[in-house]
């Protein structure tokens, strides 16, 4: 007869998870990955804030650096073409002439046409010097005399970014300068 050995087995621990373990990987990946996800939407509004400031600001300037320029070029403000203290507000500019032409002087004017804010050269089309991006809700003109007894031109800008339709996105820019016209 043969003899049965008896063999035993012992059952080994299987190196798998156990469900407390599942769970407390599952609880930190899901935290980890909402982490990432909210950094990720901040960011995504963040950088849209910065830019609908950063439009707005730079065609805010612009349109005034232009401005003050043109004015302290000018010889004489056209005062009846011109709209003070009323928003909004029109500057009609008498500048010397650089052309050959018979005429002494130029005319330039400044003024809102739609969102955008407009400068027009005599015989020339009005050009915006602001871009879509933006929309001008303010430009006010004050004329005073400054203490060497010269017109000095006030001038009160408000631009708005147009470009979001999300309010916390917008950006609103109000600029405020003076400028004082040239003698020729």
């Amino acid at each position: 007869m043969t003899q049965l050995k008896a063999t035993s087995y012992k059952l080994k621990a299987n190196p798998g998870f156990t469900l407390i373990e599942m769970l407390i990987y599952v609880a930190i990946v899901t935290l980890i990955v909402s982490a990432i996800v909210f950094f990720g939407v901040w960011a995504i509004q963040v950088g849209a804030k910065t830019k609908a400031n950063t439009e707005t600001l730079g065609n805010a300037r612009r349109a005034m650096d232009i401005m003050t320029y043109e004015i302290r070029r000018a010889a004489s403000v056209y005062t009846p073409t011109s709209n003070f203290d009323i928003d909004p507000g029109q500057i009609s500019l008498e500048q010397a002439s650089s052309t050959g032409s018979n005429e002494n002087f130029n005319f330039i004017d400044f003024f809102i046409c739609g969102q955008a804010l407009c400068l027009k050269r005599e015989d020339a089309s009005a050009i915006a010097l602001t871009n879509n991006s933006v929309r001008v809700t303010s430009l006010i003109f004050n004329q005073r005399l400054n203490a060497m007894g010269t017109p000095s031109i006030r001038i009160s800008l408000t631009v708005a970014s147009a470009s979001s339709t999300r309010p916390e996105n917008t950006s609103i820019i109000n600029l405020t300068t003076a400028a004082n016209l040239r003698s020729y």
